[in-house]
């Protein structure tokens, strides 16, 4: 019964302040504002007066389902603006729609979310109550890593601290007992006017770094590689002759195959 009670008085308490606070961010210019901070803040100490551990846990949940998804902490962010006039290319991974995906985002794991990666800015946009035009630009600092299509992007600055000359956002391709292979998908722009209308178009490539030794190395050449293991020298070799077919019609796994190769004969 106490619980109940409880329960009901959090309740109310929640839908007055969500309600107010609501009320008020409508006469804000438009932006994303985040005030579940404050409700946080009111939370606790109702809880701390009439609350058991377990009907915290209750708050908790309530908290996500009631108020809803406008005050999760993945929804801090810009709002995302997209200036180009596209053409035949875009800027993101895959497609400009929005995808289904999973972000680790702020300490916090978000599943079945849609998100689209902007390869040219390296930003990683999240829909906004699963709209397909609005989105808001997430705070890479913030961002852990994140699943596309069933690919793994990992912040390099937050998984790696010591000094590096890389930094953003890499395809985690292939983790392995001594060495392991990333991917940097890159997108470069250009305007090319047709008529009288000006457009983007963007060309994709990109850039293998391999980890060995707490180091990364560029290793987007056979030579590149084969000066990181001379002792491999005619094994990587030989894999090159037998799998060139595979490194032409399939680059990303061939890739990944012969770091496997490499990292298995060490």
């Amino acid at each position: 019964m106490r619980k109940d009670i409880g329960r009901s008085k959090i309740k109310t308490i929640l839908f007055i302040i969500s309600f107010k606070l609501k009320l008020y961010c409508k006469n804000l210019p438009l932006k994303i504002t985040n005030y579940s901070t404050l409700i946080f803040i009111l939370l606790l100490f109702s809880i701390n007066s009439f609350c058991q551990t377990n009907v915290k846990k209750d708050v908790s949940n309530y908290l996500d389902k009631t108020i809803g998804e406008e005050i999760l902490n993945i929804n801090n962010g810009k709002i995302h603006i997209d200036p180009y006039n596209l053409k035949n290319t875009n800027n993101y991974y895959l497609n400009k729609n929005f995808v289904n995906g999973s972000v680790f985002y702020d300490n916090q794991l978000y599943e079945n979310i849609l998100v689209k990666y902007d390869i040219y800015k390296d930003e990683l946009v999240k829909s906004f109550e699963n709209n397909n035009t609005f989105g808001i630009t997430l705070i890479n600092e913030k961002t852990d890593y994140f699943l596309i299509d069933d690919k793994r992007f990992v912040n390099i600055d937050n998984k790696y601290k010591y000094p590096k000359a890389i930094t953003g956002f890499f395809e985690e391709k292939y983790l392995g007992k001594n060495i392991s292979l990333y991917i940097k998908h890159i997108k470069t722009a250009k305007e090319t006017i047709i008529e009288t209308t000006l457009y983007t178009e963007f060309k994709e490539y990109n850039n293998y770094q391999l980890l060995y030794n707490s180091k990364f190395t560029s290793v987007n050449t056979q030579k590149e590689i084969l000066a990181i293991f001379p002792p491999l020298k005619k094994e990587i070799k030989e894999y090159y002759k037998k799998n060139k077919i595979q490194e032409e019609t399939n680059p990303y796994q061939f890739k990944a195959d012969l770091i496997k190769f490499i990292d298995n004969n060490l």
